[in-house]
């Protein structure tokens, strides 16, 4: 099984290499950051971006992320929301309020 903190932190790296200052957070939340995970578990992650993504910055952001599933024989399901969508009704969806508090930050 791939090392959580790792894959996050390369997830972290790959994005700001590809999106600068645009990128404002990556979180891992789910069974590999609360525990529970097992060997087959896919790794949650939030990114929350300074802009609201359009479908082509979303499909750029899952195409640098499947790098990584390659590189980690795992799969990555990540959930990208724009930094103001977290106040809006989609933002508040328990998903994401409990990534934000108790999801592990890069």
């Amino acid at each position: 099984m791939a090392d959580k903190y790792q894959i996050l932190n390369d997830l972290k790296e790959l994005l700001s290499k590809n999106l600068g200052s645009n990128l404002k957070e990556v979180i891992l939340f789910g069974s590999q950051a609360y525990g529970g995970a097992h060997a087959d578990s896919d790794y949650d992650f939030l990114v929350i971006l300074k802009e609201i993504p359009d479908w082509k910055l979303k499909r750029k952001i899952s195409d640098y992320c499947y790098d990584l599933d390659l590189k980690y024989e795992t799969f990555l399901d990540v959930h990208i929301l724009g930094e103001e969508e977290l106040n809006t009704l989609r933002g508040k969806q328990p998903i994401f309020q409990t990534a934000l508090e108790k999801g592990i930050r890069a």
